[in-house]
């Protein structure tokens, strides 16, 4: 499926989005509202705290942050999506791109917290881990903290298990994560990633840039520590 037509199955799902997700006692929304309070839990925002949300949909995610006094920014490439965002958080901002592009309204505007909730499956792990590291350097403050919920397993073999156990559900066409694969990936970019499993279904990262010292070697307590929280 191309991007138009990607972007017109969620304008029309946008009208019953939020009832799905949250009736789901299966694959692949299992867990959805705890995986999103999870991300709001882990990402430690407070007031006035720079929130990005990256394919914010209708927006369940970004007004858990602007309830905390946040100043949220969310972009998604669907109208649809949009528009039920802007009318159910009024308080944020919210922009049309693609979230794998560079939106110019966002250029030289940094986040505290960069987060998103059920999108990143929908890119390959290459891609995943090349977002992520441009979006460390280029979008996150100093200390600045990249937090992610979505469909994912603790490992490959058990994702392997989910495909046989979901196979009606599985969508072949979209890239479910594996923890132990992506944790992998990500500290071989320069990011450090911590693991939380969340539902059957639905895990939360943290990441953050790993920080060189002026010679070139990582300190002590900024190399990967184990992938569970």
């Amino acid at each position: 499926m191309n991007d138009s037509d990607r972007r017109r199955l969620f304008d029309r799902w946008a009208g019953t989005y939020d009832d799905a997700v949250r009736s789901a006692a299966g694959f692949p929304f299992a867990g959805y509202d705890r995986v999103l309070n999870e991300i709001v839990l882990l990402a430690d925002a407070g007031p006035g705290m720079r929130v990005l949300d990256l394919g914010t949909g209708t927006g369940n995610l970004a007004a858990r942050f602007t309830a905390l006094g946040c100043e949220v920014v969310g972009i998604d490439f669907s109208p649809g999506m949009l528009a039920a965002a802007r009318r159910k958080v009024p308080e944020a901002r919210f922009v049309r791109a693609d979230l794998r592009g560079d939106p110019e309204s966002l250029r030289g505007h940094r986040f505290d917290r960069i987060v998103s909730a059920y999108v990143f499956h929908e890119f390959d792990l290459a891609t995943k881990t090349s977002l992520l590291g441009r979006l460390a350097c280029d979008r996150l403050t100093e200390q600045g903290v990249i937090i992610i919920g979505d469909i994912a397993f603790p490992t490959v073999k058990g994702r392997e298990e989910a495909h046989r156990r979901w196979a009606a559900e599985w969508d072949e066409e979209e890239h479910y994560w594996a923890a132990d694969e992506a944790v992998a990936a990500c500290t071989k970019a320069g990011l450090h990633v911590q693991y939380v499993q969340v539902s059957s279904c639905g895990g939360v990262f943290v990441i953050h840039k790993i920080k060189p010292t002026p010679m070139g070697n990582y300190k002590k307590n900024d190399l990967p520590s184990p992938m569970w929280m």
